[in-house]
């Protein structure tokens, strides 16, 4: 394929759940029809952005990566 078939999500740092949530539900009803996440968003944390990397890769599985993204909030 010459080219990949992306989504772009952008939001507010203060948003970061909402963008790990989209993630998790694209994945979740389309898998394996999404080849990268184009991210826009002000200021993520490196936490953030290592949840991000982890929920696009696909590192831990769906579980575990929730687990991390709902780790984040309480």
């Amino acid at each position: 394929m010459k080219f990949k078939r992306g989504i772009l999500l952008a939001a507010t740092a203060n948003s970061a759940f909402t963008l790990g949530a989209m993630m998790i539900n694209l994945l979740e009803i389309m898998p394996k029809k999404i080849d990268i996440f184009y991210i826009l968003c002000d200021d993520l944390s490196p936490k953030d952005k290592q949840i991000m990397l982890n929920l696009a890769t696909g590192g831990g599985g769906f579980a575990l990566s929730l687990y991390h993204l709902l780790n984040k909030i309480f």
